[in-house]
């Protein structure tokens, strides 16, 4: 046996998966420290909001082509229905998630109670609950 192939490693015999291994974690890990430190633990403030506009986004399906063993898959995800309306909060613009009979009972110019968070680092009002 030869020098050169006793003293071969994984990492020597193709660093690159390796590196690019490390890299794809140190980016997963940030990607989702980021979203925790921006919005975990933050303190929720009640406050009235006006209704400045509703949108109703019908179910429907998703599709992603995935490539798995060499071969390529189409793959289907359902989205469900979901009511928003847009607030304005302080003079600030916001949306919000609400239940299909509130939705029903808005329009805009109504004032509701909310409760609304920022964000610490990207300064973004977030409403949490939406109630008549």
């Amino acid at each position: 046996m030869s020098e050169a192939v006793k003293r071969m490693t994984p990492f020597s015999a193709n660093p690159f998966v390796y590196i690019f291994s490390v890299v794809a974690i140190i980016a997963v890990v940030a990607y989702f420290g980021y979203g925790a430190i921006d919005r975990l633990g933050l303190g929720v403030r009640s406050a009235h909001a006006v209704v400045t506009g509703k949108q109703f986004n019908p179910p429907g399906r998703s599709y992603y082509t995935t490539v798995a063993g060499g071969r390529v898959w189409t793959q289907s995800q359902e989205t469900s229905e979901t009511y928003v309306v847009t607030l304005r909060v302080d003079g600030e613009d916001t949306v919000g998630l609400v239940s299909k009979e509130l939705f029903d009972t808005l329009n805009s110019g109504d004032r509701v109670n909310v409760k609304v968070r920022r964000t610490r680092i990207t300064r973004r009002l977030e409403a949490v609950e939406v109630t008549r």
